[in-house]
């Protein structure tokens, strides 16, 4: 008795070692492909199993892994694609153990005729957000027993662990690549926008040059208003105030003459300030155009 308590202790203590590797090995895997290699190596030293699947199921998508002589196979499936007993489970939540296997379990890799006694196992781990389905099948030469599901459990969690981050990781990826996306868009954005305020400012600018100009040329014909104006309506009010103190002989002679040579005068002046303000209307419009 005492020895065949030391020969399962001892192969606890193996099958826990090789579990550890396991989990030591799972989580240095960063993508799912990593996973399913790691679980081709190790799985066949912590259980015993002719075919191991397992099936994780999240927003009604399926990722599948089936392990079968040593080939390790990864698939995404959507549920219309699982087996009988697998949508039987996901329904019931009761775990299988028959020797009735499903023909549509059945791998293609695997003969269940040359097993002896072949039995089906399957479980499901609810986690909340997602839903975790486990299968084996096994014989009398690769025996499952009810003692191997608590390293199941522990198995099924270092895949489960690993797969929340793998799917975080691309999640953060995701989220990470819209907000550059975005980012950059507002790079490019706020570039229009000091483009645009550039623009203005060059456009206020020239603007303000040229309502400058107007400015100094409209000072210029105003001066040249009041300066050569002036003269001429000056001797014309004079001439007209000694209308009132000369005889019309005196006017006629006189006065006329000189009326008439001060409005010729201013005549001629009136039309040169028409003419200048017509050439810097003419050029402003120009300008503008």
């Amino acid at each position: 008795m005492a020895s065949i308590q030391n020969n399962a202790s001892q192969l606890y203590r193996i099958t826990y070692e090789a579990y550890s590797k396991f989990a030591n090995a799972i989580n240095r895997c960063s993508t799912l492909e990593e996973v399913g290699k790691i679980a081709e190596k190790h799985l066949k030293y912590i259980l015993n199993f002719h075919l191991f699947r397992i099936t994780i199921e999240q927003q009604n998508e399926l990722l599948e892994y089936s392990l079968c002589k040593n080939e390790i196979l990864v698939n995404n499936k959507s549920l219309a694609d699982l087996h009988s007993l697998d949508k039987e489970l996901l329904r019931t939540g009761i775990p299988v153990r028959t020797t009735n296997i499903p023909e549509d379990f059945i791998d293609q890799r695997l003969d269940v005729a040359t097993l002896k006694n072949p039995l089906l196992w399957s479980w499901l781990f609810d986690k909340g957000d997602h839903r975790i389905l486990i299968s084996l099948i096994g014989d009398d030469n690769r025996p499952f027993a009810t003692r191997d599901i608590e390293i199941l459990k522990l198995a099924a969690d270092s895949f489960d662990a690993k797969f929340k981050e793998i799917t975080l990781k691309k999640e953060l990826a995701k989220k990470n690549s819209i907000l550059e996306e975005a980012l950059h868009t507002i790079k490019v954005q706020n570039n229009e926008i000091n483009e645009i305020n550039k623009n203005q400012k060059e456009i206020i600018k020239k603007r303000t040059n040229e309502i400058t100009l107007k400015n100094k040329k409209l000072l210029k014909i105003s001066v040249l208003n009041a300066h050569n104006v002036k003269e001429p309506l000056s001797r014309i009010q004079g001439i007209i105030e000694l209308f009132d103190i000369m005889d019309d002989e005196s006017c006629r002679k006189e006065l006329l003459p000189m009326l008439k040579i001060s409005a010729e005068e201013m005549d001629k002046v009136v039309k040169k300030v028409i003419e200048m303000a017509s050439k810097e209307l003419i050029q402003l419009n120009a300008n503008k155009k």
